[in-house]
């Protein structure tokens, strides 16, 4: 409740879909304020409302990117074939 009430401005905008003052700057800083205050989990709240927002859609498709190649070069095909099986259901 302290981070919501000392950034009530940033809280507005997470819980706001489609907000005009919404873009890549005010998104990075969100989120990076949110994990100096150990908020994680209010991160994932985050692109998931604002998960239509075309910068977020890219975004996400370059860290699921990284991941992806990451977890190749453990060699664990086993599961990220697990993974994209169970997302496919």
């Amino acid at each position: 409740m302290r981070w919501i009430s000392r950034y009530s401005g940033y809280w507005q905008l997470i819980c706001t879909p489609g907000d005009e003052h919404m873009n890549m700057v005010t998104a990075g800083n969100i989120i990076k304020c949110l994990a100096r205050s150990g908020l994680y989990e209010y991160i994932i709240v985050f692109l998931t409302v604002h998960r239509e927002e075309a910068f977020i859609k890219s975004m996400l498709s370059f860290v699921s990117l990284d991941l992806l190649q990451e977890e190749l070069k453990h060699k664990n095909m086993d599961e990220i074939v697990r993974m994209l099986d169970e997302h496919l259901r």
